[in-house]
């Protein structure tokens, strides 16, 4: 398993935006070693996101990402708010096709549209080793950010993102976030 702490991109050192980024282990029809599990489900920051995590992990079939038409936001309860569902083209645009309503409170903005790409204007590197990895390698991906390109630089978040398997016979690759605010430490 790889994971890649953003100190060795370094395109992503220029993104004051970006704190810390982790790639976790790949989907690609093998379901991974659970000690790779464990470990990535060790740098998730708070209970609700490996809850999250736990959720999506149930719904992997044969060490596939689960069907967009299996992941129901009412199986989310109490996380739906701050769950959202991006489409990935194969032209390199990621645009939010579903943001919660807790998402869209971080951002202070309607999300509908939004390409992702945008919310990390100083990392093309960092955008383009997401795809690779996100879309190519079906791989899982977890890093914590502020919101200034939102003019929300006091807002910092943890962003959680699992591959999703498309329908159409690859044309479209789906990504299924979960974003909250960061925990304060105590």
């Amino acid at each position: 398993m790889q994971i890649l702490r953003l100190d060795h991109v370094s395109d992503g050192r220029h993104d004051p935006a970006i704190k810390d980024y982790y790639i976790g282990p790949s989907f690609l029809g093998k379901m991974p070693p659970e000690k790779n599990l464990d470990t990535f489900r060790g740098i998730l920051r708070d209970k609700d996101t490996v809850d999250v995590f736990d959720w999506w992990l149930s719904l992997v079939k044969d060490g596939l990402p689960p069907k967009k038409s299996s992941i129901l936001l009412r199986d989310m309860g109490r996380f739906a708010k701050n769950i959202g569902l991006v489409i990935c083209t194969p032209d390199g645009k990621a645009q939010f096709r579903l943001a919660g309503s807790g998402i869209e409170e971080l951002a202070g903005r309607s999300l509908g549209g939004f390409d992702v790409n945008e919310a990390s204007p100083l990392s093309t590197e960092l955008c383009q080793l997401a795809w690779q990895t996100q879309i190519e390698e079906r791989r899982l991906r977890y890093y914590t950010r502020d919101l200034r390109h939102f003019d929300k630089e006091y807002r910092n978040v943890c962003i959680l993102e699992l591959p999703v398997s498309d329908g159409d016979l690859g044309r479209y690759k789906y990504v299924l976030s979960y974003i909250t605010a960061l925990p304060t430490p105590h």
